[in-house]
């Protein structure tokens, strides 16, 4: 029987060398991040930080809150946090784009000669250079050598980044494996 969960506000600092650690200050019962006031520091190396988490109980909430910092690391955007995420897993990944046009994403070659292109949806679609918070899915597209013909991998209008871009990785990680 798995506990129930509920939400919990995770607040603390970070430290700004690369914002992958976590000092945390106070695991608050229920959603209230945005009802936190972040005064500034005095220190000049951390950011203050408040963010929600569902768990069921505060420990497991602080773990995740943990998590979450390393994960994240010091992703500015979506597309940072992308590439992380799949130098994480091993999968090497370039930036791509057309100059001017304001169309970026990230690209992963396949073994065929074909390439994996994943941007991001809703009203950032076709880019990958978009805030963190404002994440509303992932499009992965597997086009063939020749670049004109394309497979839809995963299509998502999905606003949690670490779950959209797992599943986003996964199926990237499925046609790379399966040709």
């Amino acid at each position: 029987m798995t506990a129930a969960t509920q939400t919990y506000t995770v607040i603390g600092l970070t430290l700004d060398v690369d914002s992958t650690e976590l000092l945390i200050a106070a695991v608050l019962a229920g959603p209230v991040a945005d009802q936190v006031e972040l005064l500034a520091t005095s220190e000049e190396d951390f950011t203050r930080w408040a963010e929600e988490f569902d768990a069921p109980d505060p420990d497991t909430a602080a773990d995740l809150a943990y998590t979450h910092c390393r994960t994240f690391g010091s992703a500015q955007n979506a597309g940072e946090y992308l590439h992380q995420v799949l130098e994480d897993e091993g999968i090497e990944a370039t930036a791509g784009g057309h100059p001017g046009s304001g169309c970026y994403w990230v690209a992963i070659g396949t073994p065929d000669g074909g390439e994996i292109l994943i941007s991001g949806q809703g009203r950032h679609e076709a880019e990958v250079y978009y805030p963190l918070t404002e994440h509303a899915g992932w499009l992965v597209c597997r086009y063939d050598e020749s670049g004109l013909e394309f497979t839809i991998l995963h299509d998502s209008h999905d606003p949690d980044l670490d779950a959209d871009t797992a599943a986003a990785v996964e199926a990237v990680r499925a046609s790379l494996a399966t040709g």
